[in-house]
């Protein structure tokens, strides 16, 4: 782990000497805020360490004053902040393992040198252990954060949908934003794809410096990993307090290999295994070639994200190759705690479709082939072969609502976040509609029964007024995989000119 420290004038003398400690123990000391001065304010020195709490610098962080209770009361001010004093080891892994504490504030006043070192290392030895009371109590500090906002976000947290970020940018990180999505918004996930990643890189100079001269999909992997690691921390908490079933941040395999399962597989466990964080996901396009991947990667342990799912069809292809992952790990007797999304895109399918039917229908097609897929949902995990995989410990794949930005500006800006509500389930959502619901979003209602008969409806009107349902789903697939290889080559030669460039200077 990464640990930042800091301390007032009180508490810079020990902070070398802890520093020292925290090496000793296999982690990275950072030391952030000032260095030295006769009155130096401790609310100074708790925003340095939090920053780059904030920022996903860092995963802990120690600060040092007098008593220990200002900084206390300075860090606990900024989000996603637990922060506790200590002048015991007994305190110092209980408010970890018990309360998911990630500041150590101490009272050099109160205590000395020797003993500091010894709260220290109980403080880095323990871990947030996830037992059902601690998870719920935690849930509870959280939604107390949550609720000084009270935003339309919160209503639909509470309707039972994750609220998941489908954008990243290494500034959202720098600056906080992300961290104040997820105190303020109710943000507990995060996806990216080749086009987001494209946009980013090629659109800014964010990543010009960590460009190197090396082979450009290798660049392009440790750039995406620096940025979502540090999301992945960010969001560790949520995963936790989840159980394993929330708190994610998605990666996706190269879009070259979309046919070639075999590299799909080899490729996205070892991105796993370099990220190094549980709550991250591999995303694998839903093709027709996708379940081997799918099945095998679940069944080495690796969580992944099914995206570009376009309709029932596709979506219950990609719910059967998780389920045979994790009923071949029970049989290996490995455990069953694997997790997975399936992404179904909304959006797309209104853009092409919105004219050839009346105004009755136009642009109700989305909505209608993802509630038919939440109908599949339903029906897929509630039913004996799920049933038996649960009692031993395993999940439910979550459906994820994708592309749920409206393409067509007279529509309502948050049309297929209101549209789409379902318990139990997660809305992936693009920056401008996440502000845009937040603002002036609704939660109405949740999709049941009647959602599914109305959803047949719709979709029996667009067969009569000639449009292929079926084939059209094949084709946005298919559209959609052909974007994110254009969105990758074109995010491969940035890099190559971006570093090109730098060999130029």
């Amino acid at each position: 782990m990464q640990i930042a420290l800091a301390g007032d004038h009180a508490g810079l003398e020990m902070r070398a000497h802890l520093a020292e400690v925290v090496g000793q123990l296999g982690h990275e000391p950072v030391l952030v805020g000032p260095l030295e001065g006769e009155r130096v304010d401790f609310p100074v020195a708790a925003e340095a360490v939090c920053r780059e709490l904030m920022a996903g610098r860092v995963q802990r962080g120690i600060l040092l004053c007098g008593s220990g209770a200002g900084m206390t009361i300075a860090a606990n001010r900024f989000p996603g902040v637990r922060a506790a004093t200590a002048h015991d080891t007994y305190t110092a892994h209980q408010m970890v393992e018990h309360d998911a504490a990630n500041v150590l504030t101490l009272g050099t006043r109160v205590i000395g040198p020797e003993p500091a070192a010894e709260i220290v290392t109980a403080y880095l030895n323990a871990e947030f252990q996830p037992v059902e009371r601690y998870r719920r109590r935690l849930a509870q500090i959280i939604d107390i954060e949550r609720k000084r906002t009270m935003n339309p976000l919160h209503d639909l947290t509470e309707a039972g949908q994750a609220v998941w970020l489908d954008y990243i940018r290494r500034d959202i990180l720098d600056d906080g934003t992300l961290s104040n999505y997820i105190a303020d918004n109710c943000v507990t996930g995060l996806t990216s794809n080749p086009s987001i990643f494209d946009k980013a890189i090629s659109g800014s100079d964010l990543y010009d410096e960590a460009i190197g001269t090396g082979d450009a999909e290798e660049t392009l992997f440790d750039l995406a990993l620096d940025d979502l690691t540090r999301a992945a921390d960010l969001l560790r908490t949520s995963w936790d307090v989840s159980g394993g079933t929330d708190g994610c941040v998605s990666l996706e395999v190269s879009p070259l290999l979309a046919a070639d399962a075999a590299t799909t597989i080899e490729q996205g466990t070892a991105l796993f295994e370099r990220a190094g964080r549980p709550n991250l996901m591999i995303k694998v396009p839903g093709t027709p070639e996708s379940p081997e991947a799918i099945e095998e990667l679940i069944f080495r342990g690796v969580n992944v994200n099914v995206t570009l799912i376009f309709n029932e069809v596709q979506y219950r292809r990609a719910a059967e190759a998780y389920l045979r992952g994790i009923e071949r790990r029970l049989a290996a007797g490995l455990d069953a705690h694997v997790f997975s999304v399936a992404s179904v895109f909304v959006s797309r399918w209104d853009t092409p479709t919105a004219s050839l039917v009346g105004d009755d229908l136009a642009n109700r097609l989305g909505i209608a082939v993802v509630t038919q897929c939440h109908r599949a949902y339903e029906e897929i995990f509630s039913g004996d072969r799920f049933n038996a995989i649960e009692s031993k410990g395993g999940y439910r794949q979550k459906l994820l609502m994708a592309s749920t930005s409206t393409k067509d500006p007279a529509l309502p800006d948050t049309l297929y976040i209101t549209g789409l509500v379902a318990k139990d389930s997660i809305n992936t959502i693009p920056e401008p509609t996440l502000l845009a619901f937040a603002d002036h979003g609704e939660v109405t209602g949740t999709l049941g029964p009647e959602n599914w008969a109305e959803a047949d409806t719709v979709v029996a009107g667009f067969e009569a007024a000639g449009v292929d349902v079926a084939a059209l789903a094949e084709k946005l697939q298919s559209d959609g995989a052909d974007a994110f290889v254009k969105a990758w080559r074109n995010l491969l030669q940035t890099i190559e000119d971006k570093a090109g460039n730098l060999q130029a200077t």
